[in-house]
């Protein structure tokens, strides 16, 4: 399926998008990268991919590649994708599971400043390997996708040469965090409060300036009414944050409502894993 050669899909094949799935793609094409060099790469990577699926009739692969693509080009963070986001093979879950906990040490580590082609390289080929390793159907694209993920990765995780001894590297910051919610509710469960907790014993202990809340709901219900319903969601965890000891001048909250699922489904759909607010720290 890749080969990560920048492909344009000429005019009359981008006004055929409109009629069948993959018309993420067409927008994607549009989008203008305004962040970083590291994101600047992961867009034209998921491009590539989404392109390459397009050309396959692969549609829902196409969009989800073409979403990622216009995050990034919008300088959002975006994250290798998970492991539980595909039907993988049972015995190729420890491989990729193993494989994405060194990418996500390598891009802590500094890989994305460091090295953003190479380290966007290694990201876009991991998600390209998680696609087809699902699909599991042509194995020569799981080794193509594979292999480049391997040779990225290990250019990433090249220690750099230094002339004195380098300073011991700050913590990592913790998180990021996820808390969930039930369908068309606000209220934190205990399963969010446990996780809430974590978070304000994490951000004593790191001595964090900031605690960033982005609310989200799944696709189900009118655009308007979800964001609100997201806003809620990130005040309750505000709420509880205020009443656990941190400084409200720290907390900065945001509501997304349906625009940024974490997993895309169609219009209308309910999904429990788009139900959710998202808690990052910065120094």
């Amino acid at each position: 399926m890749l080969k990560l050669a920048k492909v344009i899909v000429p005019l009359s094949a981008a006004l055929l998008l409109s009629a069948c799935s993959g018309f993420q793609l067409e927008k994607a094409q549009m989008a203008t990268p305004s962040g970083s060099n590291f994101n600047t790469g992961l867009y034209n990577g998921y491009l590539d991919l989404a392109n390459s699926e397009f050309r396959e009739a692969d549609y829902a692969d196409s969009d989800t590649f073409a979403n990622r693509a216009m995050e990034a080009a919008s300088n959002k963070s975006v994250q290798p994708e998970a492991i539980d986001m595909r039907h993988l093979p049972a015995d190729k879950v420890g491989e990729l599971t193993s494989a994405r906990a060194d990418l996500v040490a390598a891009l802590g580590a500094g890989a994305s400043g460091r090295m953003p082609a190479e380290a966007a390289n290694a990201q876009v080929m991991f998600d390209c390997w998680m696609q087809e390793q699902e699909e599991n159907i042509q194995p020569k694209d799981i080794a193509a996708c594979r292999t480049g993920f391997m040779a990225a990765l290990a250019k990433i995780q090249e220690k750099p040469k230094l002339a004195a001894k380098a300073p011991a590297p700050a913590p990592a910051m913790p998180g990021p965090y996820v808390v969930f919610f039930d369908f068309d509710d606000d209220k934190l469960t205990p399963n969010a409060k446990t996780v809430l907790a974590k978070v304000v014993r994490d951000a004593k202990t790191a001595k964090v300036t900031k605690v960033m809340a982005n609310g989200h709901t799944d696709l189900a219900g009118p655009q308007d009414y979800n964001t609100g319903l997201s806003m809620r969601r990130a005040n309750a965890v505000m709420s509880y944050l205020l009443e656990s000891g941190l400084t409200k001048g720290k907390i900065l909250t945001d509501a997304l409502g349906e625009s940024t699922p974490a997993v895309n489904t169609g219009d209308g759909m309910k999904e429990g894993r788009n139900r959710r607010v998202e808690i990052n720290f910065a120094k």
